[in-house]
């Protein structure tokens, strides 16, 4: 009995390891994965309980079947999150690009402030002198970025 146990441990060992590596196990999705692993687990835990009970074949294919279920839905939902976690840090990473208060300072310097606005005296009329080229409208000299998008506006030529 013990030597038939240890070899279906030492061949599900083999088998569970060479289907590993760091990015994704084998290739397999992490639903699939998680499925294989559950499966495993389920089918183990459940021919001990079904040894227990006398019924070992069919604690056997009750474990796998939940467990293969149990291990699908919980791939499932790390693939999920996953998916959830890289799309924020893409929303983010846009928003931050087209902001200029976000730009990459040198260590140990203070960060650059933007200049205040001075009103043009009455009656004067500001002269557009810069352009966003993707939308292509127009500011005044004194605007550096566009106050709309972030993006940093060129001198009309």
């Amino acid at each position: 009995m013990n030597r038939k146990l240890f070899a279906s441990l030492l061949i599900l060992s083999f088998i569970f390891t060479s289907c590993a590596s760091e990015s994704s196990p084998g290739g397999l999705s992490e639903r699939e994965a998680g499925g294989l692993v559950g499966g495993g687990l389920g089918a183990g835990l459940g021919a001990i309980i079904g040894n227990q009970t006398g019924h070992a074949g069919a604690g056997t294919a009750i474990g796998a079947g939940a467990g293969l279920l149990t291990g699908a839905l919980i791939g499932e939902a790390q693939r999920r999150q996953k998916e959830n976690i890289k799309k924020e840090m893409k929303q983010e990473m846009m928003q931050q690009q087209y902001q200029p208060q976000y730009a990459p300072q040198p260590y140990g310097q203070q960060p650059v402030q933007q200049p205040t606005y001075t009103a043009p005296p009455a009656g004067a009329q500001e002269v557009h002198t810069k352009y966003n080229p993707r939308t292509g409208q127009t500011f005044p000299d004194r605007y550096k970025y566009d106050p709309n998008t972030g993006e940093e506006l060129q001198y009309l030529r």
